[in-house]
């Protein structure tokens, strides 16, 4: 059984702490998002990425399974008059957006929770233009997160997506609990 993030929970991704250990500021110093770039924050949950990069791109796509978590990330939007998000709901056989519509994805804390990675994998490639950032679990003790046997360790992730013809730019260690990936099609 893979991890799901129980949404009834929400909030807890928002707690002013994951700020300590997941900060958006450096985030925004090893992803240098462009004003001119178009954004797809899969598995955006209530917008802890998604609103702060909006503020700094084109456009985001908030990309999510959960309608509940989209409304919440819509919501939180409004509140602080970010208006270039757009809500998409997604599930692990198709992202409905078009082809190499997005200049870079994002799957921030979702790779562990994919039940079928190469087939999702292959619906972000399909949609991406330039980049694939993933951040996900060290398979260490942290504050927050699933179960460690749950986590997906970074040499298996790298594995994974150098075998899928994804190229590593930067390996980046900027987080104390999250490795830091970023590939280019």
């Amino acid at each position: 059984m893979v991890f799901k993030f129980p949404e009834e929970n929400w909030q807890v991704l928002l707690n002013p702490e994951r700020e300590s250990w997941q900060s958006v500021g450096e985030f925004f110093r090893v992803a240098e998002p462009e004003e001119s770039e178009v954004w797809a924050d899969i598995g955006c949950g209530p917008g802890y990425f998604t609103l702060p990069l909006a503020k700094k791109v084109r456009k985001v796509y908030a990309v999510d399974s959960s309608p509940f978590m989209l409304s919440k990330c819509l919501e939180r939007a409004k509140e602080e008059g970010i208006e270039n998000i757009e809500t998409v709901e997604c599930d692990e056989e198709h992202i409905p957006l078009e082809d190499r519509s997005v200049d870079v994805s994002l799957l921030a804390n979702l790779f562990h929770e994919l039940l079928r990675p190469e087939k999702f994998m292959g619906e972000v490639r399909r949609i991406t233009r330039k980049r694939v950032i993933i951040i996900d679990w060290h398979p260490v003790p942290s504050p927050a997160g699933p179960q460690i046997e749950e986590r997906i360790p970074k040499e298996e992730v790298l594995e994974f997506m150098e075998s899928r013809g994804f190229r590593l730019l930067e390996d980046s260690s900027v987080f104390p609990y999250h490795y830091f990936l970023i590939f280019e099609l």
